[in-house]
């Protein structure tokens, strides 16, 4: 499933930038794919949960359902969303401009290095990965604020191509961190009972225990 996602997303962001329509007949057929994989593995960790699995295994089998039903939902914003995004904008022949392309592609290439690190810490529970994953979520949100603030400078300027592809930039940029959402998802199994996947993921800080009274 992971291997057919990642396909997809790189399909899918080739056909937004270089407007090649066959590229986007061939991100529906992939998740057609990735949604009988789902049901696959659904159907086999069903039967696995109905054998006496001990807790650590069952807690595993609960990870891996999870990750495959993230999966499925980054393949149908992909199929749903960015493929129609890019059929769109194939339709009108529109183009980027210079900076835009880079915007995205940039954006693009940190969920894409995501994914991948998200299937090793699905694999391993690498902890350090985890918190990098933790990290990168919050910081996706900030860049895409910024690359908002960035874009609606180019429109102030009046740049033809951005007043062309406005719609479609934000549209890229808001999807792509949904998928990112969806992505970093694995993380908390592997952060399970620890202080700082609360605070990682909140973006809180805990306030001082308050001292205990005193007894007379």
């Amino acid at each position: 499933m992971g291997d057919t996602v990642e396909a997809m997303l790189k399909q899918v962001m080739t056909a937004l930038m270089t407007n090649d329509r066959a590229l986007v007949a061939g991100v529906a057929r992939m998740d057609n794919i990735v949604d009988s994989l789902n049901e696959a593995v659904k159907l086999y960790l069903t039967k696995l949960t109905r054998s006496n699995l001990d807790e650590r295994e069952a807690k595993r089998a609960m990870e891996i359902l999870s990750f495959a039903i993230n999966l499925e939902h980054v393949g149908d914003i992909i199929e749903k969303n960015l493929n129609e995004l890019a059929a769109k904008k194939i339709k009108r022949n529109a183009q980027f401009s210079a900076d835009g392309a880079s915007e995205i592609d940039q954006f693009y290439k940190r969920v894409l290095e995501n994914l991948r690190l998200a299937f090793g810490v699905l694999m391993s529970g690498d902890v350090t990965g985890a918190r990098k994953l933790i990290a990168e979520k919050a910081e996706l949100r900030s860049a895409e604020l910024s690359a908002a603030e960035r874009h609606l400078e180019r429109l102030r300027e009046g740049r033809p191509e951005t007043l062309e592809t406005t719609s479609l930039h934000m549209d890229i940029l808001r999807d792509l961190k949904r998928i990112n959402s969806h992505i970093c998802s694995v993380a908390y199994p592997a952060l399970e009972g620890r202080q700082e996947s609360l605070i990682a993921s909140e973006q809180v800080t805990l306030p001082p225990a308050k001292p205990k009274p005193r007894g007379r």
